[in-house]
């Protein structure tokens, strides 16, 4: 099994939006307008994109085109679904630092599944400025 592009997609794309408004909202209660700015203007200037590899599992895209190192995740599920018994979900993800005009690929695969049936979900992604490249930056 192939997880649908479109469904993932439309996943992502609200995971995306919740995020977004969330730190709004948070942002705001903090009265911390330079973490919004800061937090909007990396939205901004990050993307992700998920790329299908045939049956052999999900490459997750993030590039970074701000001025400033990033400290990004991507996390997802995997659910292996064997013909006989029950299916079998784990949580998977990998952190990354993620410098200036750099883009990382992290390969979801579903190798962990041998030949049952899999299904990669629930995936998620976000990025922050990197504290250490901060901390480098004030000495």
């Amino acid at each position: 099994m192939r997880p649908s592009s479109l469904r993932v997609r439309g996943v992502v794309a609200t995971l995306a939006l919740a995020v977004l408004c969330s730190t709004a909202v948070a942002d705001r209660k903090k009265g911390r307008g330079k973490a919004k700015t800061v937090k909007a203007s990396i939205a901004a200037c990050t993307s992700f994109d998920q790329i299908d590899r045939e049956d052999d599992g999900v490459d997750l895209v993030v590039a970074n085109r701000c001025e400033i190192k990033l400290a990004c995740s991507v996390s997802w599920s995997l659910t292996c679904r064997p013909a006989v018994g029950k299916s079998r979900k784990s949580q998977h993800g990998e952190a990354f630092a993620l410098s200036t005009d750099a883009v990382e690929t992290t390969s979801a695969t579903p190798s962990a599944c041998g030949n049952d049936g899999w299904v990669i979900d629930d995936v998620a992604w976000s990025c922050q400025p990197d504290p250490e490249a901060k901390a480098v930056a004030t000495r």
